[in-house]
C-alpha cells in the first residue's frame, strides 16, 4: 500500500514575521485588521501544507470577513433591540417576566442558530480552500445539523456528559459526509462507544499521572479520528505517538519560556508539523474522476454566518 504523508513546510521565522505584521497592523487599526490577519494566517497554513507533491491554497480575503462581521453585527443589534422592546412590554405586565423571559430567549437564539452558523462557516472555509486547481465544498444543511445538535445536546445534558462521544460521532460523521473535494465526498465512520472509552481512559490516567498522560490521550484521539476518515474509499492514517507529543510539548514550552515569548512562532510550527506530518493518505486517488462543483450558497450570507460564529464564540468566552 503506497501512502503519502502530509508535509508542513512552514518555518518559525516566516510565521514570526507574519504574526509581527498581523499584530502591528491590528493595533494600528484598532482591531479592524483582525479580519485580514486571520485570512493571512489561513493562507500561510494552507500554502505551507503539501500532499502528493501539491500544496493547498486559501482564497479567502479580509474584506469578505469584515463584511461578514458587519452583517453579523447587524443581526445581533436587531436581535438586541427586539429583546429590549420585548423586555419593556413584559415589564408592563410583570417585572418578573421581564427579568426571566429575555435571557431565556437570548440563550435559545444562540443555541438554535449555532448549527446554522457551523454550516455557514464550513461552507465559507471549504469554498475558499483549494488543491490542484479544484475547490473543496460543503453540502450540509442547517436544519439537518440542528436536529443532530438538539438530540445530542439534550441527551448529553440528561446523561451528565456521558452521551457526548455518541453525539460527537454522529455530528462529525454528518459533517464529513457532506464535505467534498470537487464532487467527491469524504467519509467518517466511528463508534461512539470506542470514543467514550478513549475519553474515559484518557481522563483517569491523566489524573493519576498528574497530567502527563494527556499527551498519549491526544495521540490516541487523533489516531482514532483520522484512522476512521476516508476519501474515495481510501483511508487516512495517523501514527502519532504520545512520547513524541510529550517531548515536543516540553520543547515548545521551553522555547517560549526561554525566549520570553518571542519563540512562540517556532513553538507553533513545531507542534503543527508534528501533528500534521503524522497523517497520511493512500495515493491511489483517482483525480481524473473528480470534477469541479460550484457552491452557489457559499455567498456573502455564508460569510456573515462564519463571522457570526466568531462573535458567538466571543460571547461564550466572556
Amino acid at each position: 500500500m503506497d501512502n503519502k504523508r502530509f508535509t508542513y513546510h512552514a518555518t518559525g521565522g516566516a510565521l514570526f514575521m507574519l504574526l509581527l505584521k498581523n499584530g502591528f497592523l491590528t493595533v494600528v487599526t484598532l482591531g479592524i485588521y483582525t479580519f485580514w490577519a486571520k485570512a493571512n494566517t489561513q493562507k500561510f497554513m494552507a500554502e505551507n501544507t503539501e500532499w502528493a507533491g501539491e500544496r493547498f491554497s486559501f482564497h479567502g480575503t479580509g474584506k469578505e470577513r469584515f463584511i461578514g462581521f458587519l452583517k453579523a453585527l447587524a443581526i445581533l443589534v436587531v436581535g438586541g433591540i427586539v429583546l429590549q422592546i420585548l423586555g419593556k412590554i413584559l415589564g408592563m405586565i410583570s417585572l418578573t417576566l421581564a427579568q426571566i423571559i429575555p435571557p431565556i430567549l437570548l440563550a435559545a437564539f444562540f443555541l438554535g442558530v449555532f448549527p446554522f452558523v457551523i454550516v455557514g462557516s464550513r461552507k465559507y472555509l471549504t469554498s475558499r480552500t483549494g488543491f490542484r486547481n479544484l475547490r473543496f465544498g460543503f453540502d450540509g444543511k442547517g436544519l439537518e445539523l440542528a436536529k443532530i445538535y438538539l438530540k445530542g445536546g439534550l441527551l448529553t445534558i440528561v446523561t451528565l456528559g456521558i452521551y457526548y462521544p455518541w453525539f460527537y460521532a454522529e455530528k462529525e460523521a454528518y459533517i464529513a459526509s457532506k464535505t467534498r473535494y470537487g464532487n467527491a465526498n469524504f467519509g467518517f465512520q466511528v463508534d461512539g462507544k470506542e470514543i467514550f472509552f478513549i475519553y474515559l481512559k484518557g481522563f483517569f490516567l491523566s489524573i493519576i499521572t498528574f497530567g502527563i498522560y494527556s499527551s498519549w490521550f491526544l495521540a490516541d484521539l487523533q489516531n482514532y479520528i483520522w484512522n476512521h476518515r476516508s476519501f474515495q474509499g481510501k483511508k487516512f492514517q495517523s501514527d502519532l505517538t504520545g512520547g513524541k507529543v510529550f517531548l515536543n510539548i516540553i520543547v515548545a514550552y521551553a522555547i517560549v519560556l526561554f525566549t520570553l515569548g518571542f519563540g512562540l512562532a517556532w513553538a507553533i510550527v513545531r507542534i503543527s508539523k508534528l501533528f500534521l506530518e503524522s497523517i497520511s493518505l493512500e495515493t491511489e486517488v483517482d483525480f481524473g474522476s473528480i470534477s469541479a462543483k460550484a457552491d452557489p450558497t457559499a455567498s456573502a450570507t455564508a460569510e456573515g454566518l462564519e463571522a457570526l460564529a466568531e462573535t458567538l464564540e466571543g460571547f461564550l468566552t466572556i
